[in-house]
């Protein structure tokens, strides 16, 4: 780049929204859906048994359940959104590194121009007569 002092680096960016994807990626909400689905019928533990602790067991075990599951499904999605916006902000930090550049290399043009102009309008002698 033209001026170290100014670019971002965004490899930590860029590896931080690597690692969250995997996550996006790897849990798949197709799973998760699957895993609701094979609890849709409800708990089926203790159908049998009349006992009141069976049965407050089997609530809570289903909304322990439930909670898991939408929290999975909030992660997976968070973890998207979190990929998304990190690799978003890594490319138009990038973006902005490159006009940057651009932006300063054109500058440097520009005075170097103008420092030749004016090195040639210095070195222009006019004789002049003395009477």
């Amino acid at each position: 780049m033209g001026d170290s002092s100014i670019h971002v680096e965004t490899t930590g960016l860029a590896d931080f929204a690597g690692d969250v994807r995997f996550y996006a990626e790897r849990v798949d909400p197709v799973d998760v859906a699957r895993s609701r689905q094979s609890f849709s019928a409800g708990i089926t533990f203790g159908t049998t048994n009349a006992s009141e602790a069976v049965l407050r067991a089997k609530e809570n075990y289903a909304k322990a359940l439930d909670h898991s599951l939408t929290n999975l499904t909030r992660f997976v999605e968070a973890a998207r959104i979190l990929a998304d916006a990190a690799e978003q902000v890594a490319k138009d930090f990038r973006a902005v590194d490159d006009q940057s550049e651009r932006s300063i290399n054109t500058i440097n043009r520009m005075l170097s121009i103008a420092a030749g102009r004016t090195q040639a309008a210095s070195d222009v002698r006019y004789d002049v007569e003395v009477s």
